[in-house]
């Protein structure tokens, strides 16, 4: 079987497209055409169905494509393998990460790896989630580092390490607010100043979750911002209760500016993600960067 013929099957099934996928090949569409209709016919098989709108996989077409995303992230492995032995890590590290994860987590890992490697020039680009993704979508950089997991085809993921979370409110609030009991507090606090939410995430069907799991019903929401640290200041200015990474405020619930609301259970753990482009190869910074990250982590 013709490797070239699967790697212009494999991109046409990922843009679903074959005018999209002769521009990323560099092909003509004739050519890439051509290309699929000799894979089908040498295999006797029919791997795509043509629409007005593009392409769409047969049955057999989806099943081919998920043993091609296996065979090109081990050809892939095999090449980064190749280069490695002589290869220098110098250049750009280009990687998207909403702002308290550079913040609080990758500060010092990056100070270490620019004295290690000072041939190499990090490129951090702060972001939500979501527009970590579409960066990774348009190749605008090479990986994204995250707390939210957004399912995405053409996106992997993977597990770096595991953090607990806090619901902390500014300590004089909770003092000021005292009821009969720890929920009649809390009660009294969210009547008081709200919760400071994410933009629309009470919506979201996994945050309306914790969220119901916290409070036992959807609390009022006083403030919506993006950004974590944006919302650990607001919280520090008395703006609401926030439920943040506890790396983000173990200083501060230590010496008494904020005061930890004890929840039900254990408090919530959340992954932080690598996400990479599927069959994307990354450079010799970028490699040897999360592999330093890996190293640190509890997960790997």
């Amino acid at each position: 079987m013709e490797l070239n013929y699967l790697r212009v099957f494999f991109e046409v099934a990922k843009v679903g497209r074959f005018t999209e996928a002769a521009k990323r090949l560099n092909i003509s569409q004739s050519a890439l055409s051509r290309s699929v209709a000799l894979l089908e016919e040498a295999q006797g098989v029919k791997l795509f169905e043509r629409t007005k709108k593009g392409v769409e996989l047969t049955p057999l077409g989806t099943e081919v494509f998920r043993h091609c995303e296996q065979l090109f992230q081990t050809v892939n492995k095999i090449e980064e393998a190749c280069r490695g032995g002589g290869e220098t890590v110098e250049g750009p590290l280009h990687f998207a990460t909403p702002d308290h994860v550079i913040n609080y987590l990758l500060i010092h890992t990056l100070q270490s790896f620019r004295r290690e490697f000072p041939g190499v020039l990090p490129q951090v680009q702060i972001a939500t989630p979501e527009e970590v993704v579409e960066l990774l979508l348009r190749t605008e950089c090479e990986f994204g580092l995250m707390f939210a997991k957004i399912v995405t085809p053409q996106i992997q993921f993977e597990a770096i390490r595991e953090e607990p979370m806090a619901l902390v409110v500014r300590s004089e609030i909770w003092r000021d607010s005292k009821g009969a009991n720890q929920q009649q507090t809390l009660n009294n606090v969210l009547e008081a100043v709200g919760y400071i939410s994410s933009v629309g995430a009470h919506k979201h069907t996994r945050p309306t979750r914790v969220l119901l799991e916290l409070f036992g019903k959807l609390p009022r929401i006083g403030f919506e911002i993006s950004s974590q640290e944006a919302q650990k200041r607001i919280c520090l200015e008395g703006g609401g209760v926030a439920y943040l990474s506890r790396f983000m405020v173990e200083s501060e619930i230590k010496y008494g500016t904020l005061y930890e609301i004890p929840v039900e259970g254990d408090p919530h753990k959340f992954k932080l993600w690598l996400a990479t482009k599927k069959g994307h190869v990354l450079s010799a910074p970028a490699r040897v960067f999360l592999d330093r990250l890996r190293a640190q982590s509890g997960l790997i």
